[in-house]
């Protein structure tokens, strides 16, 4: 057996997972005859056939499936010797990908990522905005240094830290066009109620904290706290989002409503694998989150 490219492997991966050589070539921007190529000499090279051609596409053979098991776990590690090569122990320059959704950006990590560029000029930010889940698998995937979410976070991995690193607190808004004045949580019971979509933590949280005072129906739903926010500028209805940076920044559009009632918290959590953090992921850890010491063991 001869020795093989790992760029070969690469290629051998995107067509695996598409289970077509068009499809890879249109992910990895490279002609079609080339990836053909590619595969017919990765197979030379081994000496067995990696995939069954059909005029519909490809399927794996019982050697491509083992195969694929190997370049897989072999990619995990090569991504995290990339990460940590990136790097190279300087703290002066390299690049952290942080996995985190949008209104947590804007409500509590760009003051953060402000604050350590302000250290660290140099150093890239890169931030990949996707759900829970799919951020989870990323992190397991070591295609990102960590994770700040606030969502209930249920995993299958048993590698992963999760920490708890700030609370946010959670308000009801109004437009500065709404001249209705409201006192009590029932004052909002004939009101148009524009809410998280129902699969979020915030609005479980917040049905569930007043499941005994007033039966909320809202009558918008989205799932970005943005269209929230601009459609009660638009005096489309009252709001219910995260007391946050975004408010201040539109303040002169919105006025926080006080009910005199407790409402829910936002709790943010850290997710890493300790294993894999870079230096300078580690260090924007124990600066920005306050975590003095990062743990070294997993459970």
């Amino acid at each position: 057996m001869k020795d093989v490219n790992l760029n070969s492997l690469k290629i051998f991966l995107v067509v695996a997972t598409s289970n077509s050589f068009l499809e890879a070539s249109n992910k990895l921007y490279i002609s079609q005859p080339a990836i053909s190529k590619s595969i017919n000499k990765l197979e030379e090279d081994l000496g067995v056939s990696l995939f069954y051609r059909a005029n519909k596409g490809v399927t794996l053979t019982s050697d491509g499936e083992i195969l694929l098991k190997y370049v897989k776990d072999s990619r995990k590690l090569l991504l995290a010797c990339e990460r940590m090569l990136s790097s190279n122990n300087s703290l002066d320059s390299g690049s952290i990908v942080i996995g985190a959704q949008s209104h947590i950006v804007r409500n509590y990590l760009l003051e953060k990522i402000n604050n350590f560029r302000s250290l660290f000029p140099n150093v890239m930010f890169r931030i990949v905005d996707l759900s829970t889940l799919e951020l989870i698998e990323g992190l397991e995937k070591h295609e990102l240094d960590f994770v700040v979410d606030a969502s209930p976070i249920n995993t299958p991995y048993n590698n992963l830290r999760i920490q708890p690193i700030y609370k946010l607190d959670t308000c009801f808004i109004k437009s500065k066009e709404n001249n209705k004045t409201y006192n009590k949580i029932t004052d909002l019971e004939d009101e148009c109620i524009v809410m998280p979509i129902s699969r979020s933590s915030l609005r479980k949280n917040l049905f569930k904290s007043l499941e005994n005072i007033i039966d909320i129906k809202p009558q918008l739903e989205y799932g970005t706290e943005e269209l929230i926010i601009e459609s009660v500028k638009r005096n489309m209805g009252v709001g219910y989002v995260v007391k946050g940076e975004t408010l201040k920044i539109d303040k002169n559009k919105l006025d926080i409503i006080d009910l005199n009632i407790p409402l829910p918290t936002v709790e943010i959590n850290l997710v890493y694998i300790d294993s894999y953090l870079t230096p300078l992921a580690r260090e924007f850890i124990k600066k920005e989150f306050n975590v003095k010491e990062v743990a070294t063991n997993e459970w």
